[in-house]
């Protein structure tokens, strides 16, 4: 286990920003039914959800850089499952750009398969972070 107080901060914020990137898209569907504003939800994915992938993929940077034990790197950039992880963090920063901009179109037919590939991601990203196959 990686013990030190850079390691566990970013470690939190990974987990926060996760959180505020992914929840919101669990409740986009009860808001539309609700008739809220398009323009609103695009705002929302573009403020606060987009921005939180990006910390999430910093913070997981960061994570990499500070997982020593003794002076061992724990986690390392060459480690498949951290290439996965980051392949899945860009597909859902495009994914998300991809609901902003349906929502600022007024195409939202589209939303409900992007926020399924979002999802998804999240899934991924979760088996990734839990079990770290190939660790």
């Amino acid at each position: 286990m990686v013990d030190n107080t850079a390691f566990q901060v970013l470690l939190l914020i990974h987990i926060l920003a996760a959180v505020v990137a992914f929840g919101g898209n669990f409740v986009q569907p009860m808001l539309q039914r609700a008739n809220t504003d398009d323009a609103a939800l695009a705002k929302v994915n573009k403020l606060i959800q987009l921005p939180a992938l990006v910390v999430l993929f910093l913070a997981g940077i960061g994570l990499i850089l500070t997982s020593k034990v003794q002076d061992v790197a724990v986690f390392k950039f060459d480690q498949m499952w951290i290439s996965v992880a980051f392949l899945v963090v860009i597909v859902a920063i495009v994914l998300q750009y991809l609901i902003a901009r349906a929502y600022e179109n007024g195409s939202t037919s589209a939303v409900p398969g992007l926020t399924g590939g979002l999802h998804l991601c999240l899934i991924v990203g979760l088996y990734l972070m839990i079990w770290k196959p190939g660790l």
